[in-house]
């Protein structure tokens, strides 16, 4: 994929893009691309459409008679030109995905980088190199572009604003009653403080943002908190059920079979579980490295940023103080970090790393089955601004 680092000029660009809500894609042009036609549809741009429902490569026959053609706008410095988007997969070279734009070298030179984002169901272009939105935003706030990218940062605004204003007044109440016992007594405290009702669903919380809410301070405290839930590709991994990883690796504690652990790639865990990675094919591995050495379980790495990318494009990270009153356990929220769009190409090197891991939280039923809460992604606290595009805000409550 040809790429190259921004300058300033297009860092900048990118940025109000970011500050506007819009998730986006960089087309990296080049003189052979444009001369002719044909501009390739990397991994980021599809997974862009699919996942805002615009289009789906996988599903789309090789030739020329399958091509799509959809509707589509560039943002130049007068304003938004209407132009006709192709989607499509030639017959030749095992059908790799393109994708081009009507007229598009009116727009662009080689060598330019474009941001490409959906909005309102159509696929838009931001020329970062040519573009002048700092500038407009700063001196021209009137003008088309301008205002077309203020709008749009202002509804992505309002949302949080409003979510802000009802945590201030819940901390300004003093300590919540927690609503439960246990790991997600914070959360769900939180979320019925808001008036969000409690269910299994994985979508964002609160109008699109992610709401994720831990103790600090207390002897319960953690220093990790859960990015997402995702299972291994069973088709891909040695063992094919959570049943079937407990059984090999599980214990007895009490009443209760379970295995409840945390993997790294850092170091083996006592089950002798730890994250490598197969780096041609970008996948995770979860091997055993106590004699004999086996695989147990895969993810594709591109799997895990779909759900890294789902599950926060916007999110609130709630730190709340416990208390104890009697038997009662109550929170007291101190402070909230809020982060837009993750920095994707982060979340391989941070698993890498160690910063990132994954706790297996499975339990044996009375049917003998295994139940897994998770796997659970989780991220270090203090190197979850890592993670992030742009600067997160944080906004302590007293």
């Amino acid at each position: 994929m040809n790429s190259r680092p921004l300058n300033p000029h297009e860092a900048g660009n990118l940025a109000c893009l970011n500050q506007a809500g819009k998730v986006s894609a960089l087309l990296f042009l080049t003189g052979t691309g444009l001369g002719k036609g044909i501009l390739d549809a990397t991994e980021p741009m599809r997974r862009l459409l699919l996942d805002a429902g615009v289009h789906d490569y996988a599903a789309q026959p090789q030739g020329d008679e399958h091509k799509r053609m959809l509707e589509g706008q560039v943002h130049t410095d007068e304003g938004a030109v209407a132009i006709a988007v192709s989607l499509y997969r030639p017959r030749a070279k095992k059908g790799d995905p393109r994708i081009w734009f009507a007229r598009f070298r009116a727009y662009v030179q080689p060598d330019d980088v474009c941001a490409v984002f959906i909005h309102a169901g159509k696929i838009n272009v931001l020329n970062l190199t040519r573009s002048s939105l700092v500038l407009q935003i700063r001196n021209s706030p009137n003008a088309p572009l301008a205002k077309f990218f203020t709008a749009l940062a202002n509804a992505a605004n309002f949302f949080a604003e409003e979510l802000l204003g009802k945590l201030r007044r819940i901390a300004a109440g003093g300590p919540i009653e927690a609503v439960c016992e246990g790991s997600t007594a914070v959360g769900r405290s939180v979320e019925a403080a808001l008036g969000i009702a409690i269910n299994s669903s994985r979508d964002p919380d609160y109008h699109g943002i992610e709401i994720k809410s831990a103790r600090v301070g207390g002897r319960s405290s953690d220093n990790r908190t859960t990015l997402f839930a995702c299972v291994p590709d069973w088709r891909l991994s040695r063992c094919k059920s959570s049943t079937e990883i407990l059984n090999e690796f599980g214990y007895q504690r009490g009443e209760d079979f379970k295995l409840y652990c945390t993997v790294s790639a850092r170091i083996p865990n006592s089950q002798g579980l730890v994250f490598e990675f197969e780096d041609a094919r970008r996948w995770l591995l979860e091997n055993c490295k106590i004699e004999p050495e086996r695989e147990v379980a895969v993810w594709r790495l591109e799997t895990l940023e779909n759900s890294l990318a789902a599950k926060h494009r916007e999110t609130f990270w709630i730190k709340a103080k416990p208390q104890r009153r009697g038997n009662r356990e109550l929170f007291q929220l101190i402070e909230v970090t809020h982060t837009r769009n993750p920095n994707i190409p982060q979340l391989e090197r941070m698993l890498r790393d160690g910063m990132v891991t994954m706790d297996h939280l499975i339990k044996r039923k009375p049917s003998g089955a295994g139940a897994e809460k998770g796997p659970l992604f989780k991220i270090q606290r203090d190197q979850i601004p890592e993670l992030f595009l742009g600067e997160p805000k944080q906004y302590a409550f007293r």
